[in-house]
């Protein structure tokens, strides 16, 4: 009987519980790892969901910069820093008019977030220069009225490339939501990716709360596996029928891709 399947995955096994047991990040101190805490800090208008959910799309977009228009208290500017910290790269700006109710510690940005004294879409130029070039991930959460929901969406239109991301916080509000849905019809650039937290306060006669995402640009997946290989120092592999079905578990139980199929695929791309 051959047990070295067995030991693999308990040894696998063992190595989870090590890692979730012995290695958590303290969540709270934004002075280490995983800093998922900031997004439990107040102040912020924003309902736990959404703080959460911010802080995972930074955190998982990895974008290199971040423009964040309406900054208030200052508690999404907490959450982006903290994110952009984790991922050990980007910085970020924020737009507003009123300095005055920002609230977080410098030690808690991070060194990564600065602040503009300006309006949308008039100061967006300044502040896009300020960031050092064009954002790949925007947070609007300004002025809730169709019409400024609808000059801040426009005006960061001529900034962002491909790949970039906009998201919309109170996405339930429904001048937010025509705004937003008014400039998606005219813009076939642009890729709704639909309410991503739904979760509204409602009210009458408008509702908050809830996350919108816009994305510019289609997804181009080899172009995505192609720069994850390369920033590994790996050569990407072909994209090929015969690795579709390929993996590790589902090979190893017998129910993978063809492996002789896929060692003379591999071979012939070496060439």
């Amino acid at each position: 009987m051959d047990l070295r399947p067995m030991l693999r995955d308990l040894r696998r096994a063992g190595q989870t519980v090590t890692r979730n047991l012995f290695q958590r990040p303290n969540l709270y101190d934004l002075s280490t790892g995983e800093r998922i805490g900031a997004a439990f800090m107040h102040p912020s208008d924003m309902c736990a969901t959404d703080r959460i959910m911010l802080y995972a799309l930074v955190r998982g977009l990895r974008p290199e910069r971040v423009l964040e228009i309406g900054v208030r208290w200052g508690g999404g500017a907490r959450i982006i820093a903290s994110a952009l910290e984790d991922n050990s790269f980007g910085v970020a700006v924020g737009l507003d008019p009123d300095g005055e109710p920002f609230s977080i510690p410098d030690r808690h940005l991070h060194g990564r977030y600065r602040r503009l004294s300006g309006y949308s879409p008039q100061d967006t130029g300044a502040a896009i220069d300020l960031l050092g070039g064009a954002p790949d991930f925007v947070l609007i959460d300004a002025l809730h009225t169709h019409d400024a929901a609808q000059a801040d969406f426009m005006g960061v239109l001529t900034y962002i490339g491909n790949d970039a991301h906009i998201l919309f916080h109170d996405a339930y509000h429904q001048g937010i939501a025509s705004a937003v849905q008014g400039v998606l019809d005219v813009d076939d650039t642009l890729v709704d990716m639909g309410f991503i937290t739904r979760n509204p306060e409602v009210g009458s006669p408008v509702s908050y709360q809830g996350l919108r995402l816009v994305r510019r640009g289609g997804v181009d997946f080899r172009a995505h596996i192609n720069q994850a290989y390369s920033d590994a120092g790996q050569v990407p592999p072909p994209i090929h029928p015969a690795l579709r079905n390929y993996d590790s578990f589902a090979n190893r139980i017998g129910m993978g891709a063809d492996l002789a199929e896929v060692e003379k695929v591999m071979a012939e791309s070496a060439e």
